[in-house]
């Protein structure tokens, strides 16, 4: 006997076809447990996709919605969302990071690309072009932003302490390279040229601990060369953040190993990346319906921990649409184990108050600002003695006792599947081109079912 379930339709939006990638409205629904998008090309047409895994912690998770502060808009609006990028006037939020591919070359042609990087390069922008390009970055947003060098794979720049040096020298600080660490591990006397040419951190591919995970993504074991990496880079005092694409039956098991491991080398993050059918990619590790979601992320971090970072615990960043990213901020004590510091605090209520709304929250703004709350808290206060009563921060750090910070994120990006243009406009991660062009991050990638892109492989 078949069983009727109602759909309820949480929102109504535009998409793209995932065949022609031509716009069309969607729904998004949901089942009472799960949400999915629905669409129809009139010419393809019906597509069905999950979203997320858990209604509550999706619901949750809209209430962190909040305005953007707008762009300095560059190109004017001719054929609509989402052909005239650049930014456009409909876009919402300003660049909180802004993505600069100095090639797309990559010396490990892996099975998983979202960047679809082959051996040879067809892009790689002058010395000269890049200043341009950042120089108009600084213009638009007012000054310096956060910064990452991509690819391809960046490494293979023979200029990139110098590419890296030209960002230092216009004024900014927070400046990564994305790698998979290959020529990093290989190469010790590159990641001394980077730190002095005023890099600040490497973000790290690193997709789990066991061998058959990198088999499968990245079609080689490389995690001994990945381990090599991030002793060089730490060892050089450079952060590190490792980035994991979570696919659902490969690695998702390993989550809270990763995020032990990562402790355990003094690394400043884990970046979860729950796989999106962009680039390139085997078919067989993808299903639009069966896959892994951020709340997954958030749920298996849960079980895997016993319940020593909890699903609530990771706070939806609200600067993009809240949907996009969510962050726990943590610190570990000598024994590595791990405290929630964003536990302290109403979340939501901290955001507006201390007007934390519109960027990226970074560490010690956001200690800052608990602080200032908990001294309010006669609770908190009444568990110290008087002669312990000092600066709201000297305070909270003594009931940390922190031996380091620690940060556990979950970014979901968009594909051709799932892609909400409403979504987009609030994007803050941009890709930054050539005369300062800047496309949001996931439109830039979006790839057909066919593999047909609308912004990758055209020279912006």
């Amino acid at each position: 006997m078949e069983v009727y379930v109602e759909v309820r339709v949480l929102d109504e939006t535009q998409s793209l076809c995932p065949k022609c990638l031509s716009p069309i409205q969607a729904k998004v629904v949901t089942d009472g447990i799960k949400v999915y998008m629905e669409k129809t090309c009139r010419n393809h047409g019906a597509f069905k996709a999950l979203l997320w895994s858990d209604l509550s912690l999706y619901e949750r998770t809209l209430k962190f919605t909040r305005k953007g502060r707008l762009p300095r808009f560059r190109v004017n609006t001719k054929r609509g969302c989402p052909y005239d990028c650049g930014l456009c006037s409909h876009h919402e939020q300003h660049t909180c990071l802004a993505i600069i591919e100095v090639t797309d070359a990559c010396n490990q042609l892996c099975p998983v690309c979202l960047a679809d990087s082959r051996s040879l390069s067809t892009w790689e922008p002058t010395l000269d072009e890049l200043k341009d390009a950042i120089k108009e970055l600084l213009r638009q947003e007012g000054g310096p932003t956060a910064i990452q060098f991509s690819g391809g794979e960046p490494t293979l720049r023979k200029d990139l302490p110098d590419i890296v040096a030209t960002a230092r020298d216009l004024g900014f600080k927070c400046i990564e390279v994305d790698t998979n660490g290959i020529e990093l591990a290989k190469n010790p006397r590159l990641i001394k040229e980077l730190a002095e040419s005023g890099l600040s951190g490497v973000y790290l591919q690193f997709d789990g601990l066991t061998s058959d995970v990198y088999f499968t993504l990245r079609g080689a074991d490389l995690l001994r060369i990945k381990e090599r990496a991030i002793k060089g880079c730490i060892d050089e005092e450079l952060s590190v953040t490792l980035a994991m694409t979570v696919v659902k039956g490969v690695n998702d098991g390993q989550l809270w190993d990763v995020v032990k491991y990562a402790i355990s080398v003094r690394a400043i993050g884990v970046n979860f990346q729950p796989f999106a059918a962009l680039g390139r990619y085997p078919p067989s590790l993808f299903d639009p319906f069966d896959r892994t979601t951020i709340s997954d992320v958030q749920i298996k971090v849960e079980e895997q921990s016993g319940g020593a970072v909890k699903a609530l615990d990771f706070v939806p960043i609200p600067c993009p649409d809240p949907r996009c990213s969510s962050l726990v901020y943590a610190c570990y004590d000598e024994e590595r184990r791990i405290k929630v510091i964003n536990r302290l605090a109403d979340m939501e209520e901290l955001i507006d108050k201390y007007s934390l709304k519109d960027r990226f929250i970074e560490f010690d703004e956001l200690i800052k600002s608990i602080a200032s709350e908990l001294c309010c808290l006669e609770a908190y206060l009444g568990e110290c003695r008087p002669q312990d009563l000092g600066s709201q921060l000297r305070l909270l750090l003594e009931h940390l006792k922190p031996q380091g910070f620690f940060s556990i994120g979950c970014h979901f990006a968009q594909d051709v599947w799932t892609v909400d243009l409403k979504r987009l406009k609030k994007c803050c991660v941009h890709e930054l081109r050539k005369q300062g062009c800047l496309v949001p991050f996931c439109l830039f990638n979006i790839t057909a079912i066919d593999g047909a892109k609308l912004y990758r492989g055209n020279k912006l």
